[in-house]
């Protein structure tokens, strides 16, 4: 009797669950820097800096973060000529990050 109890309970969870319906929300994160893709700009880092203050905002609300990824960009250094790059060829680093949260409607 009682795993027959126990089963109508998990089955009654698994269905609420699957009845759920969701909204998104995506937060996009831009770098703390706003540096030049190309020249001597392009040498020079990019950091991202997450404001928890928001985060806890986010959260109080009833939004769940489910998912992130960074956005990559690609910079090019030119040492002394516009007309083509010399030396180092490439130099990838994040352009923003975006955070990706759910609610139950």
């Amino acid at each position: 009797m009682k795993k027959i109890a126990f089963m109508i309970i998990i089955l009654s969870f698994l269905l609420v669950a699957c009845n759920s319906k969701w909204e998104y929300k995506t937060v996009k994160v831009l770098t703390t820097q706003n540096n030049s893709r190309t020249d001597t700009g392009a040498m020079k880092h990019s950091s991202i800096d997450i404001n928890d203050e928001n985060l806890n905002e986010y959260g109080k609300d009833g939004w769940e973060l489910v998912s992130t990824y960074l956005e990559m960009e690609t910079a090019y250094p030119n040492f002394g000529d516009k007309q083509y790059v010399t030396g180092i060829r490439t130099n990838v680093r994040p352009q923003l990050l975006v955070l990706i949260f759910k609610k139950k409607l």
